[in-house]
């Protein structure tokens, strides 16, 4: 069987919400989930060291990812290092909590440098807003080629059909479904090909067991949905 695996979930604690390694690994338990992305929680002040926290004990299900704001740039370059020598997979940008544009490379350009020189991945908030609506995906993911972009959200709702067409024009560009509806989700697997969508669930700001569920409807073969569910995400990840 197919290994499933989750793009996107957040860990530690932050005001109204929270997430505890246990916690999130007891909600895949319930949906019958195998692995899981996790980065902290970026609102405010934030710590890669809730990952570690996360981690401990369930290595072997939870995937560490590391999160940075670039307006500190020599310290998110130097964080980016740090964690990939720890066995970091992906970054994650919000550029919308934290007010910049994705395609400033100005100012996101060396820690793109270093995404791209450790050979990780990005998965950064694209729902449709200005700062990272899917134009701002598309400049920066066509100058680092090398870097897969996971446009969490897939543009939606207003820039859905825009985030299909630029991924389908745009290899190293993919969407990821975390609370998108079936509708969308369905219309991504169904225009660009299963193997540009990426399932995320953004938890715990979710019912996971139906964002689980939801997917298994979004693509018509069971091949499909294990590239959907885990297989595009583990290639890209190189661990599969």
């Amino acid at each position: 069987m197919a290994t499933t695996v989750d793009a996107h979930n957040h860990v530690g604690v932050r005001h109204g919400e929270s997430q505890t390694g246990d916690e999130l690994i007891a909600r895949m338990d319930a949906a019958g989930v195998d692995r899981a992305c996790v980065f902290p929680f970026v609102e405010g002040v934030f710590s890669n060291d809730d990952v570690d926290d996360a981690l401990q004990g369930h290595e072997d299900r939870l995937i560490p990812f590391l999160a940075v704001n670039p307006w500190s740039q020599q310290e998110a370059v130097a964080e980016v290092h740090r964690r990939a020598d720890k066995g970091y997979r992906g970054v994650k940008l919000h550029p919308t909590l934290h007010g910049y544009h994705l395609s400033d490379l100005g100012l996101v350009g060396p820690v793109l440098d270093a995404i791209r020189e450790r050979e990780l991945l990005i998965i950064a908030h694209g729902a449709s807003d200005l700062r990272n609506a899917p134009p701002e995906f598309a400049l920066a993911a066509t100058a680092y080629p090398e870097i897969p972009f996971l446009m969490a959200h897939s543009g939606t709702f207003w820039s859905h059909g825009q985030a299909i067409r630029l991924a389908a024009d745009i290899p190293n560009l993919y969407l990821e479904t975390a609370r998108v509806p079936i509708f969308e989700a369905s219309e991504s697997v169904r225009l660009l090909g299963p193997e540009k969508v990426i399932w995320g669930t953004d938890s715990p700001y979710v019912n996971y067991t139906m964002e689980f569920q939801k997917m298994q409807q979004v693509a018509d073969s069971d091949a499909a949905r294990a590239l959907v569910l885990g297989g595009n995400l583990l290639r890209l990840l190189r661990m599969d």
